[in-house]
């Protein structure tokens, strides 16, 4: 009778021993989250490592993993087939939405324009945004924010619908590349990478890409259908934490450089002034401006992507904001 005893009480120790690791195990594993972005060096798309390298997106148990594309049309290819659950985006990223794309504005995080400019060689062969009709303006790929931006300010300046060609060069290094090497005449790029450029005499931004477009929701947070639908709680405590890692991005200056500098390459001074000129601009509740958001829209029926306007309900949600 002891020895029967003794076996069931080890017994029961052993399972209870088991059941104890099985839910240190379930503590310890947070729920993965892979999130797109469309270019690796821009800091307007650096919250995603801040809160990554912070510890803010583990404390939220989530393990995110960041995944940089070269233009926003590969990285909605990549939601659509189910490799990614956000997308840290753009406003023109509305055209996959327009098209039928699986996915819904679930966060409007800033609103730079300004971080991007149109950067031209300083060799004085360009001198003039009126100078670069007819000329070829490299972007990222087709369909992207940096495309959409040279249409705009081609239309604005009455260019007509062929009045520049573009050239879709992928990574900030290859259109940097393409500029330099005289291959393309002008560039769509990062305000910073535009500062650098002429910090080394190599090229000049003519002009800010947020001098010439004006009511515009430029910095959107995307999520995938399923993340949506299957996985709400776990989008909820996404966002959660990116306002968190936002707010901690404006009130530690010294500390957000330390961690974005090693994405975006730049020269600390460069740095600080890109931070000065871009974190002011981050929201801090994710809300969407209507009157911005219609502007989004007649923007790209203006560069002729899109034939006509859709519903809001079709385009975002704030039912998953903090």
């Amino acid at each position: 009778m002891v020895k029967k005893l003794a076996r069931a009480a080890l017994s029961w120790a052993g399972a209870v021993s088991v059941g104890l690791v099985l839910c240190a195990f379930g503590a310890q594993a947070d729920a993965k989250i892979r999130a797109g972005t469309p270019e690796p060096t821009a800091f307007v798309f650096s919250p995603v490592t801040v809160g990554i390298e912070t510890g803010i997106f583990k404390k939220a148990g989530l393990d995110v993993e960041r995944i940089d594309f070269a233009g926003g049309a590969k990285m909605h290819q990549a939601m659509a087939a189910g490799s990614l659950d956000v997308i840290i985006g753009t406003g023109s990223d509305m055209l996959f939405l327009i098209r039928g794309a699986p996915e819904r504005g679930v966060a409007a995080y800033a609103n730079d324009l300004n971080s991007l400019s149109l950067v031209v060689r300083n060799d004085g062969s360009i001198k003039s945004i009126a100078e670069l009709k007819g000329k070829t303006i490299a972007t990222t790929t087709p369909g992207s924010f940096t495309s959409w931006i040279a249409k705009t300010i081609a239309k604005k300046h009455g260019f007509g619908p062929d009045g520049i060609k573009l050239a879709y060069l992928g990574q900030m290094a290859g259109i940097v590349s393409g500029l330099l090497s005289k291959n393309v005449d002008a560039m769509v790029g990062t305000t910073s990478t535009g500062l650098k450029l002429e910090s080394e005499g190599k090229a000049r931004i003519l002009v800010k890409a947020g001098d010439e477009i004006h009511d515009f929701i430029a910095d959107i947070l995307y999520a995938s259908e399923p993340m949506m639908t299957q996985r709400p709680d776990e989008l909820r405590r996404f966002l959660r934490a990116w306002f968190e890692t936002t707010a901690f991005m404006k009130s530690h200056k010294a500390e957000t450089l330390r961690i974005t500098e090693k994405v975006t390459h730049l020269p600390d001074d460069i740095a600080s002034k890109t931070y000065d000129a871009e974190m002011p601009t981050f929201f801090s509740d994710g809300h969407f401006d209507r009157k911005k958001l219609a502007a989004v829209q007649q923007a790209l029926i203006d560069v002729g992507v899109i034939d006509k306007t859709v519903p809001d309900s079709q385009l975002v949600t704030e039912k998953f904001l903090p």
